[in-house]
């Protein structure tokens, strides 16, 4: 898919190109950023999508940004931060909710898709009752 960027376009409308390529993902803007693995506070969080992208960012130019299926979610959003000075996250839909895809940063936008299309209908799944997570 290619996202027209120019300073004149609203969040909201980079935000439903991007989820017509990819139905199970949206872009969530942030006025910080965030190290890569990590999530975004919600503090932070833009939820003005019908705000202009140059009133996000001075370093908003015309172009066109190529995003394929085949990339890494973490080079997307590092795509977004170095070209453009916008902070964003990809959010993947499980069932009801969006889920931050910050543990899941190295699968492409095609394996999050494919999440998201699972996780409408998800398969039961039997749960280990003991967390056998390492612990900080």
């Amino acid at each position: 898919m290619v996202l027209n960027i120019a300073p004149e376009r609203t969040i909201g409308e980079l935000q439903a190109e991007f989820s017509a390529a990819f139905p199970g993902l949206k872009l969530v803007f942030f006025s910080k950023s965030h190290r890569a693995y990590k999530g975004s506070h919600a503090k932070f969080l833009l939820s003005e999508t019908d705000t202009l992208l140059h009133e996000f960012s001075a370093d908003i130019k015309t172009s066109y940004l190529l995003l394929e299926p085949n990339m890494v979610v973490w080079q997307v959003e590092r795509l977004f931060e170095q070209e453009y000075s916008l902070h964003v996250q990809v959010f993947r839909k499980s069932g009801q909710v969006w889920l931050e895809t910050s543990v899941t940063d190295d699968l492409t936008l095609e394996q999050q898709q494919a999440k998201a299309s699972t996780g409408e209908h998800p398969e039961p799944q039997l749960v280990d009752p003991i967390d056998y997570r390492e612990q900080d």
